[in-house]
């Protein structure tokens, strides 16, 4: 009798506690029992689709139609990085894309070509080779960067 109601009360407990204790997910490289987790390569690659070749050119094309100047624009680049953006939270939060992130700054000259204006920052999401978007700033709250 005494066992039967030592179980019921540590079930209803338990199921009463269960929301208040916060479960830690391991995270990739962390050390579990002497060991580190990491996802093998081919998936991550795989997930993130193959990596841009000739980025730069893509990306003065791409502003080239976006931009006023941008032929005689200033343009620096960083290397591709891996990333990927979610859905805003009023459509669930899901991923949305996954790909590489380069990250640019443009200076484009004045209407008189004497000075060059301050850079501007931009994130350009790619899907393998091809520009899916471009994004003022160097975050935002959406896009995750894989790699720092």
């Amino acid at each position: 009798m005494e066992k039967s109601i030592k179980y019921i009360a540590i079930t209803v407990m338990s199921t009463f506690f269960v929301g208040c204790v916060p479960v830690v997910q391991p995270q990739l490289g962390t050390t579990i029992g002497g060991g580190t987790t990491s996802a093998p390569q081919s998936t991550q690659s795989s997930e993130f689709g193959s990596i841009p070749h000739n980025y730069a050119t893509s990306i003065r094309n791409y502003f080239s139609t976006k931009l006023k100047r941008a032929d005689k624009a200033q343009y620096k680049f960083s290397e591709p990085k891996r990333a990927y953006k979610r859905k805003g939270f009023a459509y669930g939060g899901d991923v949305d894309w996954k790909g590489w992130l380069v990250e640019t700054s443009v200076a484009i000259p004045s209407r008189t070509g004497r000075l060059y204006l301050t850079p501007k920052p931009y994130m350009v999401l790619f899907k393998g080779n091809q520009i899916v978007e471009h994004i003022l700033g160097t975050t935002h709250s959406l896009v995750v960067k894989v790699d720092k």
